[in-house]
């Protein structure tokens, strides 16, 4: 692969021409031994199947090319070519290094990519753009991306059912691990971390929500209430084996020492509002509610932070913030 021997302006020497190809030496290399010189594509392509020199027959790996002599080079840079599109119109007169670039763009290149100016905005060959039809070729476009959106759903459901599936199977580890807490300190150590893990996952589905009035706060729910919640932690994706601990921890006997009483949450007022909380489906539990998780709140006194998680309900006074936080790494959860 050369440069056309038969656009070249004026004499050339045989020794700018590659015995490959028969044409002008494009990206030239020459064997480090006999120093005939090829076009890169033709020899790389040539010794693929032979590993010899194609004018004397001697020994040619690929390791024995090199770049060519400054002078050749220099006798190449000072020939100049014409455009392949001449008889089209074109009149450039380039030198080598610039003949590639150009014929790609040049306007007298009837397969050169153009604009539709019919108002589809589409981008055709040349050539084509008296045959284009923007309503066909618009047509063929959304066709192509109503099957693209079909095929990136279908693959989504599957990502999606795969994704249950192994959701069920970490829930029969965790089950399993938690019947055997009892009889094992290790295994309850390790049931306790894939909890917090397990939380802090679900957790991070949540928006972020800001108390304003912690006196509207609900520490003993009612039967329908509690259940309102129970839902409203089922549908937003809580782990189901951790949904009982959570709604064992919304009253205020299950809270934090700094909690659990009116006269505790007085006295703690001033620092409750440093605690991280997430906010539950309004529509679903019918009332505001968050839930503190241990994952987001190590910052908190000891008397203040959840085991693992608790849950609060609220009568009014609470408002989704919109504070993008950076997923923590697996470890930052355990």
């Amino acid at each position: 692969m050369g440069y056309d021997l038969g656009l070249i302006v004026g004499h050339v020497d045989e020794e700018l021409l590659c015995p490959i190809c028969a044409d002008v030496l494009e990206e030239p290399m020459q064997s480090s031994s006999c120093e005939h010189a090829f076009c890169r594509f033709c020899i790389e392509k040539w010794i693929q199947e032979k590993q010899i020199c194609p004018v004397d027959r001697s020994d040619l790996l690929a390791i024995h090319l090199v770049p060519v002599s400054r002078l050749m080079r220099n006798m190449l840079g000072r020939l100049k070519i014409r455009c392949s599109f001449a008889d089209n119109g074109c009149a450039a007169l380039l030198p080598l290094s610039e003949f590639r670039e150009h014929v790609a763009n040049c306007q007298n290149n009837p397969k050169v990519v153009v604009t539709c100016t019919k108002g589809c905005g589409m981008k055709v060959p040349k050539d084509e753009l008296a045959r284009h039809n923007c309503i066909f070729e618009l047509r063929e476009q959304l066709r192509e991306q109503i099957n693209e959106i079909s095929e990136l759903r279908d693959m989504q459901a599957h990502q999606e059912r795969r994704l249950s599936e192994h959701r069920r199977e970490l829930e029969l580890v965790q089950y399993y691990i938690a019947a055997l807490r009892s009889t094992n300190s290790v295994i309850r150590n390790v049931g306790d971390q894939l909890d917090r893990y397990a939380l802090m996952r679900w957790g991070r589905s949540l928006p972020l929500a800001s108390v304003r009035t912690w006196g509207s706060l609900i520490s003993t729910p009612d039967t329908s209430m509690h259940m309102m919640v129970r839902e409203g932690l089922r549908a937003s994706g809580c782990p189901m084996h951790l949904i009982n601990v959570l709604m064992d921890c919304c009253y205020e006997d299950s809270w934090p020492e700094g909690l659990s009483t009116l006269e505790m949450r007085r006295m703690n007022l001033h620092r409750l509002a440093q605690y991280v909380t997430r906010l539950l489906p309004v529509l679903i539990t019918g009332k505001p509610c968050v839930v503190v998780l241990c994952g987001d709140n190590s910052h908190m006194a000891e008397n203040l932070r959840p085991v693992l998680g608790i849950v609060m309900i609220f009568i009014d006074g609470v408002d989704e913030t919109h504070t993008e936080q950076a997923p923590l790494p697996d470890s930052d959860y355990l």
